[in-house]
């Protein structure tokens, strides 16, 4: 059975690995690359400890993150939202639910905090995050053309924005 709960400090390492998988195995749909996560795991630490990251675990071990972004929004006048960041599944523990657990959890983490919105975006031909995202309510509202380019060949793909409205 794989349970769904808040990674904590001593789940760093795991969290690091996880992450350079996800970027490794899927570097089209990430605005960040595998060799810049190539970091200590003091780094993947700070990161659960600045923000809240859900994992899926099967056992102790870590198959799934959402990172509700806490330190996304430092400004005043838009501390009022925050964002959703590094949504991954392990590719042998998908479409089993894990990814809309992950993210139900991490909605329901924004509304207890009194967040008004969640945004988030998804590369252009991510298609099953985008389907789950609008299933879960979350709106298009914007596309950046060429947001990712691809180091190794210059591709460029677009980056879809999304909104789902808390109040």
């Amino acid at each position: 059975m794989v349970e769904i709960r808040k990674l904590f400090p001593n789940d760093g390492s795991s969290f690091l690995a996880l992450r350079q998988r996800a970027l490794r195995d899927h570097p089209e749909i990430y605005t960040s690359t595998a060799e810049e996560w190539n970091v200590p795991v003091s780094y993947a630490v700070e990161r659960i400890q600045s923000n809240t990251v859900f994992g899926a675990f099967d056992g102790e071990v870590l198959v799934g993150v959402v990172t509700l972004a806490l330190s996304a929004r430092k400004a005043i006048k838009q501390r009022h939202k925050t964002e959703i960041w590094s949504v991954y599944t392990a590719p042998e523990y998908r479409r089993r639910g894990l990814a809309k657990a992950m993210m139900l959890a991490a909605i329901d983490e924004a509304k207890k905090l009194g967040f008004m919105a969640v945004t988030l975006s998804v590369a252009d031909g991510n298609v099953d995050a985008l389907k789950l995202y609008e299933t879960l309510g979350f709106v298009r509202f914007g596309t950046e053309p060429g947001a990712i380019r691809m180091p190794e060949n210059g591709r460029l793909i677009d980056n879809h924005f999304l909104n789902l409205d808390l109040r």
